[in-house]
Order: C-alpha cells, then structure tokens, then sequence
C-alpha cells in the first residue's frame, strides 16, 4: 500500500487525492455485469415467487374450499411468501440500486401473476392492462441501459 503524503498535523495533502477518478479496470467491469445479471435474475425469481404466494393464498382463502386445500395453501403462501423475500433481498444485494430491484421485482410479479392466474383460474387480462404492463417495460429497459451518471461537483467561486 503506497503511502498517502501527510502534512503537519497528520492532515493528508490534497495530491493524495487526484481530480480525476481512476479508472475501472476491465476484470471488474466483467464483474460488475455478472452481478448485475444475478442482481435481474434474483429480482426476477422473488416476483415469481410473490405472484405464487398470491396464487397460493387465493386457493386458501376461495369460498367452498376444502379443509385440506385451504392447509395446503396456506402452508405453500408461507413457504412462497419466504422464498419470495429471501430473493428479493439477495437481488437487492447484487443490484445497482433498490429502484432497479424494486421495478425488476414489480415487473416479474405483475406478468407472473397474469400467467398463473391464466394458467389456474382462466383468467385473460384487457388490453389496457398489458399497455401498463408494456410501459413497465419501457421504464426498465430504462433503467437497466447503463450505469448512473457520475456528477462532478460545481467549482467554488474565489472571490
């Protein structure tokens, strides 16, 4: 570790520290996109999970249902519900921002919710429905186009 100059005092000279920042080296830029993919693939499966815990907990809680399905999906809302948050924090740890975890998460749970609730109740969304779906998507893609802006700092007025 090379060592920083330090004026008296044991303050550190402003040469230790440069105006422009260093350079992302590209080994890391690889690992900045691998988690950024673990980041969309975790965000992805929580949403999932979150559509079946809502899936589950409406088989539970339908009218006429009996004893042992109500149990069973009560136990798989639980057990959804808890894979579905260990996911979205594990995305959230790997994403460049909770905005982007929480939008990722939405979407997913959003077009799973629509294909379950096709695929086990016969379901079908209107058309404006899948038009608000498709904006989620547009403000995704958004989001996801690149990394956040770096803002350098106004300069000082000297007087």
């Amino acid at each position: 570790m090379a060592a920083t100059p330090l004026l008296a005092g044991g303050a550190v000279a402003a040469t230790a520290y440069p105006d422009t920042p260093a350079a992302v080296p590209p080994r890391l830029q690889a690992g900045a996109m691998r988690r950024r993919f673990w980041g969309v693939f975790n965000c992805l499966c929580a949403g999932a999970f979150g559509a079946l815990a809502a899936a589950a907990a409406k088989l539970a809680f339908g009218s006429e249902v009996h004893m042992g399905f109500c149990v069973m999906g009560i136990v798989m809302m639980f057990s959804a519900n808890s894979l579905m948050w260990t996911f979205f924090s594990r995305g959230l740890s790997f994403s460049m921002s909770s905005a982007i975890a929480s939008v990722t998460v939405t979407f997913s749970n959003i077009l799973s919710s629509a294909l379950l609730g096709y695929a086990l109740y016969g379901e079908c969304q209107e058309v404006l429905w899948w038009g608000g779906v498709f904006l989620i998507l547009c403000g995704l893609t958004l989001l996801h186009r690149k990394l956040p802006p770096v803002w350098k700092p106004i300069p000082h007025k000297q007087q």
